[in-house]
């Protein structure tokens, strides 16, 4: 009796499962500490002001995110950029979250990075 219920088990442990198609998720492992000047402020060159909406004399949304004023900036008390009491809640990290305005405008960006923003703010944003 006992073998047979083990191989009903098994029978249908084998056959409910199925294999799962289409791509593979990134698996991402965020660094122990995330440093501004090396993790972060790259994403800003690479995808904020490269694209040229971040950066002059005339940025978008008059945030300015050049490596020269980028954390003074988003560290400017009232702005909301950055909210080290709820992240999830930052402006910074909410616009890069937004499904029907995503920063940057060409599309959101892969969920490490974003993730790592975040975990970057939850460290209580320094900057280091």
């Amino acid at each position: 009796m006992h073998k047979i219920h083990l191989a009903f088990v098994l029978v249908i442990c084998c056959f409910s499962c199925k294999k799962e198609k289409g791509p593979v998720a990134k698996i991402c492992t965020p660094p122990s500490i995330v440093s501004y000047q090396q993790h972060i402020q790259p994403i800003f060159n690479s995808h904020c002001i490269d694209a040229g909406c971040h950066s002059g004399t005339n940025p978008a949304g008059h945030l300015n995110l050049e490596s020269s004023v980028s954390y003074t900036k988003l560290m400017k008390p009232g702005s909301g950029y950055i909210d080290t009491l709820q992240p999830a809640f930052s402006l910074l990290y909410a616009q890069m979250n937004s499904v029907s305005n995503p920063m940057p405008p060409s599309g959101r960006l892969d969920d490490c990075t974003v993730g790592l923003v975040l975990k970057w703010i939850q460290q209580k944003a320094k900057n280091n």
